[in-house]
């Protein structure tokens, strides 16, 4: 009967024990740099929707002076911070967006009379 020799196949490199610095310092450094950035994104944003809905709708503050504000808001936060050229780029566009969804709101009202 044919048998098949045993061999001790174990991992060609044997990890060391755990220690806390066992992950490259470089992606580390990177994971909490990518986490810093997606917590000051997702912060400032639901800041300024929150802001601009509470004064639009509990306030009564006018939308394009809430968005204005906010913009401007969202702007100066985000060069104190150094969010760079996309943080205003997208503050920037979901101003357009606002004015965008407002014109549809409008047009809907002259719709229905």
């Amino acid at each position: 009967m044919a048998h098949a020799e045993h061999a001790d196949k174990g991992p060609i490199v044997t990890p060391p024990a755990h220690t806390d610095a066992y992950m490259d310092m470089g992606a580390r450094r990177g994971m909490w740099k990518g986490f810093g950035t997606i917590t000051a994104w997702s912060s400032l944003l639901i800041l300024m929707i929150v802001g601009y809905a509470t004064f639009t709708l509990t306030m009564g503050i006018p939308w394009i002076g809430a968005m204005i504000g906010f913009a401007v808001f969202g702007i100066a936060c985000g060069m104190l911070m150094n969010m760079g050229g996309a943080w205003i780029a997208t503050v920037v566009g979901l101003c357009v967006l606002a004015v965008f969804v407002q014109t549809l709101i409008w047009l809907g009202g002259l719709l229905l009379g």
